[in-house]
């Protein structure tokens, strides 16, 4: 380098993508002993209440319970860091499962049922995906209005009746184990390594902080990054992961059935928010959103243990849902200021 040749500068991209994530890395430190520590009193007043709790059987139960929110959380948790939000996701779950249903019951090979299932969930995050973002559509009333047609459909082809599963392949994957350990809980490990890659080792991971790190992506546009592509790109993987998490409910309760995952929205975003993903984008982890996912599993599994009953665990639910949206709030006024 010559004495007249120019300092080496960060490219903006780069600048901004570095700044926004050690910002994130240093704010979510200390939230992670918190959630744990949560986690761990909740632990301890559970085996107090309950003698069944500690029992390796149980910690099982919880794993095979969480893992169908948890395989959807992880991706959830990308797209509200990228500023988005699929409300679509339950209702990709039902469809993918019914197809499965429908198509094995008709004799179509497991695995080409199973690609079906998951095309048909990739199809509806397409669809969110265009619309949103280069149509220009606010993701809530899109993805609700999809959520619909994902359940319409899902009608449609089973003709509102469940359809039973009896392929053993896909039974063994909502069922089986490997080593005592639930095949649908390996695949939410899978998931979330999946996805926590994605968002700490490639581009596309640290295009989708940045979009989420300013309004509108605006900041992120200008730097150079493709906007819309990524967010495309997101939601149909939003919705390819979604139909994942159908298939294996379906060989879990062993039928394809349009009702499923009812209101499963609902969960997994208390789990993601909970776990410290911000509802304004820019900002979270999926090992925050692991945490979020047991918190909400040993709750769940609290009251069915202690016998509470449905009006409880809907209380709890929507009280930790409550909960996360204003402790968001609270966080993202003291960033702002």
């Amino acid at each position: 380098m010559t004495l007249n040749s120019p300092t080496p500068r960060m490219p903006a991209a780069e600048s901004t993508r570095t700044r926004i994530i050690n910002g994130v890395r240093g704010r979510l430190s200390t939230q992670y002993v918190g959630l744990f520590v949560g986690l761990i009193v909740l632990s301890v007043a559970m085996s107090l209440l309950s003698p069944y709790f500690l029992r390796p059987q149980n910690f099982i139960n919880i794993g095979a319970a969480v893992s169908f929110t948890g395989i959807v959380a992880a991706i959830t948790t990308a797209v509200l860091i990228s500023g988005g939000l699929d409300l679509s996701i339950a209702a990709v779950m039902a469809l993918s499962g019914t197809v499965v249903a429908v198509l094995l019951n008709a004799g179509v090979p497991w695995y080409l049922a199973a690609l079906a299932a998951l095309a048909s969930g990739a199809a509806i995050g397409a669809v969110n995906g265009y619309i949103i973002s280069y149509i220009g559509v606010n993701p809530f009333v899109v993805t609700v209005a999809t959520q619909f047609v994902a359940r319409g459909i899902g009608f449609l082809v089973t003709l509102g009746i469940a359809v039973p599963v009896s392929d053993p392949i896909i039974k063994y994957i909502g069922q089986g184990r490997v080593l005592g350990i639930p095949i649908s809980l390996l695949i939410m490990v899978a998931m979330f390594i999946l996805v926590g890659f994605l968002l700490r080792k490639t581009v596309s991971g640290r295009h989708w902080y940045a979009i989420g790190g300013t309004p509108d992506g605006k900041m992120a546009r200008l730097a150079g990054v493709p906007v819309a592509r990524r967010r495309f790109q997101l939601y149909v993987l939003s919705g390819l992961i979604s139909a994942v998490a159908g298939v294996v409910i379906a060989g879990y309760t062993t039928v394809g059935d349009a009702y499923a995952a009812t209101g499963l929205e609902l969960s997994i975003l208390a789990a993601v928010i909970l776990g410290g993903t911000s509802l304004s984008g820019g900002r979270g982890t999926v090992t925050g959103t692991l945490i979020g996912v047991l918190l909400i599993g040993v709750i769940n599994n609290g009251i069915q243990l202690l016998n509470l009953g449905v009006a409880a665990q809907y209380l709890f639910l929507g009280m930790v849902l409550l909960l996360a949206v204003v402790f968001d709030q609270i966080r993202t006024r003291k960033e702002t200021r």
